[in-house]
């Protein structure tokens, strides 16, 4: 099949209601879509429905439509197959045939379905589709899988959830789509009213989103229906990149993106069947989690002494934090003054009684690893960056108050590293980062989306360089920013933790219901307000369903068109002896 990878794709937002959930409305609506549209997608529609044996039939009055345009369909609703329900998205060619199917692969407490037992892509003749439901969208490694199948766009059809939480939707869009190198489709439903956000503690449901979107590679909206019912269009070039400048380690996308390279054995955990981790018991749950940072010019760098970053570790005495991190540095234990450097760490981490993570100090044959010391001034923890060469396994480790992971600078922009540290038990990420990406605001949006997809807090120490918008912070498990440094200048953000708070979700009936009215604050009340329970992570990690991740630790040719296959940063083992540093007592404690 030749392939024509200039299309217009049109997305459509559907007016939220009971009175609007019937297939002539939804017709209706689908004939205003424009006829120069070649990809068409309309919201999922469980209203809706079709018999497994009987799908030609059923779907008759949308096959039509996509034949009279000449325009691909994409379209989820409830299938039957005898006494099974699904959740199914089927997508129709240009002649109105079926293409292929998805089953609904995961299921949330509320998801009250059947499961499909595959995460497929469909060929088209501008390329391969993937497509998800509802709440598919909440698991990364859906979305991993689908690009590592060849998927260059993926679509999103979604019905409003009970509760209309819809707070970090932007972030994780930008993350689905940065990591995913995808353009996106949405398909929403608006309110009929105004939009408001919801307030569970008054009963108020809030209003449907709207938002049908078409989004590029790096998660920018091309079309947007705003807060709205009606159809958003854009012409999109698949194929479109920006000029390469970079070399060896490419990036032609239209932000600047790190490449992840290595053998990807290390997210190897993702497509293993899961077990809660049992943490040990800890002396107390609660951490003073703080963040240092500097200007640049203050980098620690060999045969240099620190001066300004050690001073900031004895300003840390006011605010008696239980974990301080500082940002990736320039040096290598194996120069004399770095070693120096090293040891009165160590001893301001004993004075201090506290945890201090540092990155960027090359040792044990890596060029940048993370160094925690612990509240004795002992080196617990020494995790190198992953990104420019990958590793075998990605390690977490326990303090007196709780589990920790660490990566550095552009390990953020490898998928689901996060999620390998959560999935073994990390409770805190920190980030010792020299980082600040395309943008200081596209590095938060994606510490955000790290921080929401895991339920984890976040502390990432930056450099105060580039432009305004970048900040060290500290992100709660929402992805909700709760700390942020000012802008180039030196100084310490703090935030009392409690690890035992765990992230809430929503799901099953609340025992008391707000009466709907047709005005005021009771227009945004249901008859169907769910229940607010602690546990999200624990809920999100027990749906997950490892058995279809199987490609997710491979290295195929899809990884290898956003990257060479030899690493610009490998080693020699020459190289790798020449970092390593002499002396034993470096190495953590095991």
């Amino acid at each position: 099949m030749e392939l024509c990878r200039v299309l217009t794709i049109a997305t459509m937002c559907l007016l939220n209601g009971k009175q609007y959930e019937n297939q002539e409305y939804v017709l209706g609506e689908l004939g205003k879509c424009p006829a120069s549209a070649d990809l068409i997608v309309l919201p999922h529609m469980p209203f809706l429905s079709f018999e497994a044996n009987n799908v030609t039939a059923d779907l008759k009055p949308f096959a039509d439509y996509a034949a009279q345009n000449r325009a691909y369909l994409a379209l989820a609703m409830t299938e039957r197959d005898g006494d099974e329900r699904y959740a199914t998205a089927v997508l129709l060619d240009r002649s109105g045939a079926i293409v292929g199917r998805y089953r609904k692969a995961h299921a949330l407490p509320d998801d009250d379905i059947s499961l499909g037992e595959d995460l497929p892509v469909f060929d088209t003749d501008f390329g391969p589709v993937g497509l998800t439901i509802g709440t598919d969208f909440y698991l990364p490694e859906v979305y991993e899988v689908l690009r590592m199948k060849g998927a260059d766009l993926i679509t999103w059809h979604h019905y409003p959830e009970r509760l209309r939480d819809h707070s970090m939707w932007e972030p994780l869009l930008m993350a689905r789509c940065v990591d995913s190198h995808v353009h996106m489709v949405t398909a929403m439903y608006a309110d009929a009213a105004t939009y408001i956000a919801h307030q569970h503690g008054i009963k108020m449901a809030g209003a449907a989103w709207g938002r049908s979107m078409v989004l590029n590679r790096v998660g920018t909206p091309v079309a947007d229906t705003g807060y709205e019912d009606g159809i958003a269009t854009a012409t999109v070039n698949l194929d479109k990149r920006k000029r390469d400048v970079w070399g060896a380690d490419f990036r032609t996308e239209n932000i600047f993106i790190v490449s992840s390279y290595g053998d990807r054995q290390a997210l190897a955990p993702v497509a293993e069947p899961y077990t809660q981790p049992q943490l040990p018991e800890y002396a107390k749950r609660t951490c003073r989690l703080a963040v240092g940072y500097l200007p640049r010019e203050d980098m620690w760098r060999n045969g240099e002494v620190p001066e300004a970053m050690l001073r900031l570790i004895d300003r840390a005495a006011e605010i008696a934090p239980d974990l301080l991190v500082l940002s990736e540095q320039g040096c290598s234990a194996a120069d004399e003054t770095t070693s120096r450097v090293m040891d009165m760490v160590a001893e301001k981490a004993a004075e201090l009684r506290c945890y201090i993570a540092i990155s960027g100090i090359a040792n044990h044959g890596e060029q940048s690893v993370c160094h925690v010391w612990d509240r004795a001034g002992q080196i617990v923890y020494a995790e190198p960056i992953y990104w420019p060469r990958g590793f075998e396994e990605l390690e977490v480790f326990d303090t007196d108050f709780g589990r920790i992971g660490g990566r550095s600078c552009g390990d953020l922009y490898t998928p689901l590293l996060d999620r390998v540290l959560a999935l073994k038990g990390a409770e805190i990420i920190v980030d010792p980062s020299r980082m600040w990406g395309a943008s200081g605001r596209t590095n938060e949006t994606m510490l955000r989306a790290r921080a929401a997809d895991n339920g984890v807090w976040v502390a990432c120490a930056h450099w105060n360089h580039s432009d305004p918008s970048l900040r060290s912070l500290i992100i709660d498990p929402y992805g909700q920013v709760v700390a942020a440094s000012k802008f180039q200048r030196r100084g310490l953000i703090h935030y009392d933790i409690d690890l035992d708070d765990k992230r809430v979700y929503y799901a099953g009936l609340a025992a008391e219901q707000r009466e709907h009215a047709d005005e005021g604050m009771a227009a945004y009340a249901h008859d169907s307000l769910p229940q607010q329970r602690k546990g999200w992570r624990e809920m999100l990690f027990s749906a997950r369903r490892p058995e279809l991740y199987g490609i997710i630790p491979t290295v195929n040719e899809v990884i290898l068109r956003y990257r060479p296959e030899v690493s610009p940063y490998a080693l020699t083992e020459e190289q790798r002896a020449a970092i390593k540093r002499a002396e034993v007592k470096d190495e953590p404690e095991q």
